[in-house]
């Protein structure tokens, strides 16, 4: 995420004021990116991190239990703060607390902020289908439209079910294979499955989706993020 990152609020240091403005300026970048309409990675870094610290301030009695040990970070996987066995400032531990309380509600309106985003994209991107799409549509193709350099991006995908944690989700690996121009008779979405048949031995009868926009935003930051993610909710609905 550039200059907003988790190891602000873990190193905050002495001066909360100084740290409230380092947080405020990895915002502010943020900020304009959004403002840009470019949503990843800094939307799903915020997010994430957002997450991670509200399930921090959720456990804050219990951490209290943890001292005196000193904070040396934080354990995404987990989403706790870690310690070591080096006597701790209680102090600098209640600091830490103060600045993400005082963040969270920051770090939450900017992500609403870009979710907003992301839900204009979504709902200005058409998802259709080519040809007939077999009752099989764990794996296949979606050509994603590109308006800024005229192409479809021909995606690969594979949604597959993990298992982490005794729960179980879906997952969608994706593979950019080619790209296709707009315009020609040989380039239309039928042309284009037909030459993925072709060529494609494994997939003889690939589900092929199309997804298209009439918003110039950016590609690779907006346009096909978002497209992944509409096409995985289709998938699964």
């Amino acid at each position: 995420m550039g200059a907003l990152n988790l190891e602000m609020f873990t190193h905050a240091g002495t001066d909360i004021e100084a740290a409230q403005y380092r947080v405020m300026a990895g915002l502010i970048d943020v900020q304009r990116q959004l403002h840009h309409n470019r949503l990843y990675p800094h939307l799903g870094d915020l997010i994430e991190m957002t997450s991670v610290l509200e399930t921090i301030l959720a456990n804050r009695d219990a951490y209290r239990t943890s001292l005196p040990k000193t904070l040396t970070g934080i354990d995404l996987s987990q989403r706790t703060l870690t310690f070591d066995a080096v006597p701790a400032d209680a102090e600098a531990i209640e600091r830490v607390f103060t600045l993400i309380t005082w963040a969270v509600p920051r770090l939450k309106a900017t992500t609403e902020e870009g979710m907003a985003v992301f839900d204009f994209v979504s709902e200005n991107l058409e998802i259709g289908e080519v040809g007939v799409v077999p009752l099989y549509r764990d794996e296949g193709y979606a050509f994603v439209a590109d308006l800024r350099d005229n192409v479809y991006h021909v995606i690969r995908y594979h949604l597959s079910l993990l298992t982490a944690a005794e729960e179980q989700y879906r997952a969608m690996k994706t593979e950019e294979i080619q790209q296709r121009p707009f315009g020609s008779p040989g380039d239309t979405p039928e042309a284009i499955k037909l030459d993925l048949i072709r060529a494609i031995a494994e997939l003889p009868n690939p589900a092929t989706f199309v997804l298209e926009t009439d918003l110039d935003f950016p590609f690779e930051q907006t346009i096909l993020p978002v497209a992944k993610r509409k096409l995985m909710r289709h998938l699964i609905s």
